[in-house]
């Protein structure tokens, strides 16, 4: 198992989704890159979900309310971290960062 370490990371190796080399194997490049593109602009919307739940929790003031919203916080936070490997382990396979939309408007 294994443990947090104030001093450091926990692993220094790179976590990457061999499933997505597979996947990806026989792709052409300009799809990779749509899946890249589109991958970003998810883990976009997910940063922004866990934004809008950190401020719940700054905000929360009962220790009930803080405690349900610091769950829907963490639970938000390892979608971003998951989605994170997927959007590095795309890029890997690119081999580039693409050019990105103009984001739209709220």
């Amino acid at each position: 198992m294994f443990k947090a370490n104030a001093d450091g990371p926990v692993s220094d190796n790179k976590l990457i989704l061999r499933p997505l080399i597979g996947l990806m194997s026989d792709q052409p490049p300009e799809e990779i890159e749509r899946h890249v593109v589109r991958e970003i602009e998810k883990h976009r919307r997910l940063r922004n979900d866990a934004v809008m739940l950190e401020a719940k929790v700054d905000a929360a003031a009962d220790s009930d309310t803080v405690r349900e919203a610091s769950e829907d916080y963490i639970q938000a936070m390892i979608a971003v971290h998951a989605q994170q490997t997927v959007v590095s382990t795309l890029l890997d396979i690119l081999g580039y960062i693409p050019d990105m939309p103009r984001s739209k408007g709220h």
